[in-house]
């Protein structure tokens, strides 16, 4: 399962590629799809925080539209965008940047006794996207967008059709300069994967898209000058203007799913007493652990129960359970053991491991791809495959708190006053928080975002969320004094992050998203919540109990 992006960027050739990338911020993370590499990050806008996944398709109208097409079934994009270098016809100098308003097929016609005959198509951009790219060309603020700027040198922005084939245009005496004077004459540049683009995305009903290109030569001036100077300068023009677009893009009221909508509801049929953890899995699936283990499975496309297996012993203190996103496969916290249970699919068969654990040794939140167990001297990341030790970080003294990313590569632990932030690839990072009352030890709550992208820290004071790659504060609160009451002596508190950062809160059995408003927003509520979860798409929220059913509802995660 591939995670939802919102936008999807393609281009056509690796400078292209290193410059649309240059605006999407890290850490990064590779998706294989059918063998085609495409990479996600996420690049801050004016409105929302946007989910980017970057592919380079390479030259050609026709592999181009046969990878549009797989990116859209695996990522779901919102919008699409090409992004890239074209020959200029006319009315656009060097440097300059087209949006295309539509795209001819200059190839398409009927080749007859006594000549060529051509019977241009068209495809359009999608028009709210056309109508933001006028905006943004009237202003000049996306010029401050580009890196590395050439000297003496002030690109225009057009929103114009542009003309798409996939011969290469050298001379403008040839016979489809010709042609794309004749036929096209408002075409203000020639490119070669556009058209393609377009019509894939149409294919794809409910997916913007746009073909933003930089012209890098004319069709009488194509030298090494231009691949040298100008196909950077203009592949990082037109990512200026691409990224422009996309900071000032709004969200459509219908693209937002309400709190509570689309709730599906599965009921138990082994609840226990003790507190309940639920998680998502692959396959589009449900998992809950009872308070004595019991493993309860579901299919949401149906709300079918799925084999799971039987409880039979109490479960050790604190965080009790870890269910992975990535495979069929608990870890279950029991008193003396960690025991990892590995479902075959949906089917019921399943294995057994057991790790014997310390008595000061407990489960740590968050992963998903690995888990995670801590005492007081070292957090160690293990294998979902049979427990076994990955890797050890050491712990910092009077440890109050403790997190990790889904692979385990970005830890997170936390004492009362102190966040210790250790990456995999990069020195740890140290900081500061303050908490109402100083000496108390459980006096914090710590979240990691799936791919590490964001930690974030609640105290009884205040809540921060870091960006990990910049080490950047994104969202500061101080909680009322309410806010601080209902955070005091709560069991069963949870905190979640996304990977855009945003923040819910489980707190006195409520369920919550904390933001920089004054209001905290409290979602979609029935009796009083023992644990939550987010899919990794981030659309949907699952919720368990104090009723005997499991809610899964739609969110704009």
């Amino acid at each position: 399962m591939y995670p939802r992006a919102d936008v999807i960027v393609f281009t056509a050739l690796g400078k292209e590629y290193k410059a649309v990338k240059e605006h999407v911020e890290g850490p990064f993370t590779e998706y294989d799809v059918g063998g085609a590499l495409f990479e996600l990050g996420t690049f801050s806008g004016k409105h929302a925080q946007w989910k980017v996944v970057c592919h380079e398709t390479g030259p050609g109208p026709t592999t181009a539209a046969a990878l549009v097409e797989r990116a859209v079934a695996a990522f779901r994009p919102r919008d699409i965008f090409f992004v890239g270098i074209a020959g200029g016809l006319k009315d656009a100098a060097l440097g300059d940047v087209v949006a295309a308003r539509h795209i001819y097929d200059y190839e398409s016609g009927k080749d007859l006794a006594d000549g060529f005959a051509p019977r241009m198509t068209t495809q359009l951009s999608a028009f709210r996207l056309v109508q933001r790219a006028q905006a943004v060309a009237r202003d000049d603020d996306w010029r401050d967008r580009i890196k590395s700027p050439l000297a003496d040198t002030v690109p225009q922005a057009h929103v114009k059709p542009l003309a798409a084939g996939s011969k290469v245009v050298a001379d403008e005496r040839s016979a489809t300069a010709r042609l794309l004077r004749q036929h096209c004459g408002d075409a203000v540049a020639v490119e070669m994967e556009g058209y393609g683009f377009l019509q894939s995305a149409h294919l794809n009903a409910g997916t913007g898209a746009l073909v933003v290109r930089g012209i890098s030569d004319r069709l009488s001036d194509k030298g090494d000058d231009n691949d040298r100077v100008w196909q950077p300068a203009a592949s990082r023009h037109a990512a200026a203007f691409t990224f422009e677009l996309l900071y000032n893009l709004t969200v459509s009221p219908s693209s937002r799913a309400g709190l509570g909508d689309g709730v599906r509801q599965m009921r138990r049929t082994r609840r226990t007493d003790g507190q309940s953890t639920i998680g998502f899995g692959p396959d589009h699936t449900a998992v809950v652990v009872a308070g004595d283990g019991a493993v309860e499975r579901w299919d949401l496309n149906s709300g079918e129960e799925l084999p799971g297996v039987p409880g039979g012993a109490e479960l050790r203190l604190g965080h009790q359970a870890i269910v992975s996103p990535t495979r069929h496969s608990v870890a279950v916290a029991r008193p003396r053991s960690l025991d990892v249970v590995n479902f075959s699919g949906r089917l019921g068969e399943h294995q057994y491991r057991s790790v014997p654990l310390r008595t000061d040794e407990f489960l740590v939140t968050s992963g998903g791809e690995v888990l995670a167990t801590h005492d007081k001297r070292r957090l160690a990341v293990r294998s979902f495959d049979d427990g076994r030790i990955l890797r050890e970080v050491s712990c910092p003294a009077g440890l109050a708190a403790t997190s990790i990313s889904a692979n385990g590569s970005v830890v997170a632990m936390a004492t009362t006053n102190r966040v210790h932030i250790h990456r995999e690839n990069g020195p740890p990072v140290e900081k500061r928080i303050r908490n109402w009352m100083e000496v108390l030890k459980p006096g914090c709550w710590l979240a990691v975002s799936p791919s590490g992208r964001y930690v974030a820290c609640a105290s009884f004071r205040e809540l921060i969320v870091w960006r990990t790659g910049t080490d950047d504060v994104v969202l500061h609160r101080e909680f009322s004094g309410q806010e601080r009451f209902d955070g005091f002596g709560a069991k069963g508190m949870r905190l979640v992050c996304t990977d855009e950062g945003r923040v819910l809160w489980l707190r006195r059995g409520l369920l919550s998203e904390v933001t920089g408003s004054r209001e905290i927003t409290h979602l979609e509520q029935a009796g009083r919540y023992d644990d939550f979860a987010v899919h990794p798409d981030g659309d949907l929220l699952a919720a368990v109990g104090s009723t005997e059913l499991v809610r899964v509802w739609q969110w704009n995660g």
